[in-house]
C-alpha cells in the first residue's frame, strides 16, 4: 500500500501570523512538521503544499519538497487535492502544518485500519484525544462526536453544555486517493463557512469517516498561547 504525506501551509492565519514561519525551537513550525514526519519512515514521499513564495523560499533553504498552489483554495485540503494527480499512491494523509507533535503510533494506527479496511468501506480516517470540560469552551477547539463505531457525525468549534465526554480533532485525514478526489469536487458547505472545519464537508457529504482516539499529547498551534506553550513542551520534551 503506497502511502505519502502532504503538508498543506498557507502564509495567512487568523489568529496567530505567519503560523508556519513562526519558530519553535528556533525552526519555523513547518519545517518542524516536516521533519517529524521524516523521522517516522513511513511514507513513501513527503511534500509541502504551499500559497506562499515567502514559505516557499524558506523550505528551499532546507530542502524540503514542496509545490506552491496556482489556484486559490479555502481549505487544506483542497489545496493539497490540486496536486493529487502528481502522486502514485493509494493514501494520502493530509498533517496540518501546525501538528509538529504527531506521534508515530498514531499514524500507524490510521494505516494500520487502511489495512484491515479490505473491502474499502473508509473513506477517511482521522485522529481524536479526549479533553477537559476547560479545554472544551475554547472557540480555538475543534470538537468531534462520534456514534458508536468511532464514525464521525459532528464537528464543531461551539461547547456542547448537554455533552460530558468532549473529543479534539486532531488536525490529520488520511484519504483514499478516490476519496480527496471527489472531496475537491464539492464545493463548501454553510456550515463548513460558518465554523471554518472542512471536516464538516465530509460529515454532511457522507463521507465513511473513522475517527481513532489516541491518548498521547497532542498540541496544536492556533494561538499565540499554544506556540509559547509548544516552546515549553519541546523543551522539556
Amino acid at each position: 500500500m503506497s502511502i505519502i504525506a502532504l503538508i498543506p501551509a498557507r502564509l495567512d492565519s487568523t489568529r496567530l501570523q505567519k503560523k508556519m514561519l513562526k519558530k519553535l525551537g528556533g525552526t519555523p513550525l513547518i519545517v518542524k512538521t516536516f521533519t517529524n514526519l521524516l523521522n517516522f519512515n513511513l511514507f513513501d514521499k513527503i511534500a509541502v503544499i504551499t500559497d506562499s513564495l515567502e514559505i516557499s523560499k524558506v523550505l528551499d533553504k532546507y530542502s524540503i519538497k514542496h509545490f506552491i498552489s496556482k489556484k486559490i483554495h479555502e481549505t487544506g485540503t483542497d489545496r493539497i487535492a490540486e496536486f493529487i494527480n502528481s502522486f502514485d499512491c493509494e493514501i494520502i494523509i493530509n498533517v496540518q502544518g501546525d501538528e509538529p507533535f504527531l506521534k508515530k503510533n498514531q499514524i500507524e494506527k490510521i494505516i494500520e485500519v487502511y489495512k484491515s479496511d479490505i473491502e474499502y468501506n473508509i473513506d477517511v480516517v482521522s485522529l481524536m484525544i479526549k479533553i477537559d470540560e476547560a479545554t472544551a469552551k475554547k472557540k480555538s477547539v475543534v470538537k468531534v462526536s462520534t456514534d458508536k463505531n468511532q464514525f464521525a457525525i459532528k464537528f464543531t468549534r461551539e461547547f456542547d453544555t448537554e455533552n460530558k465526554n468532549y473529543f479534539k480533532h486532531v488536525g490529520v485525514y488520511a484519504f483514499r486517493k478516490s476519496a480527496l478526489k471527489r472531496f475537491s469536487l464539492i464545493g463548501q458547505t454553510n456550515n463548513e463557512k460558518k465554523e471554518k472545519i472542512e471536516a464538516i464537508r465530509l460529515v454532511e457529504n457522507n463521507f465513511k469517516f473513522k475517527m481513532i482516539q489516541v491518548y498521547d499529547e497532542s498540541i496544536s498551534i492556533d494561538t499565540p498561547s499554544d506556540l509559547e506553550n509548544a516552546n515549553k513542551y519541546f523543551l522539556n520534551d
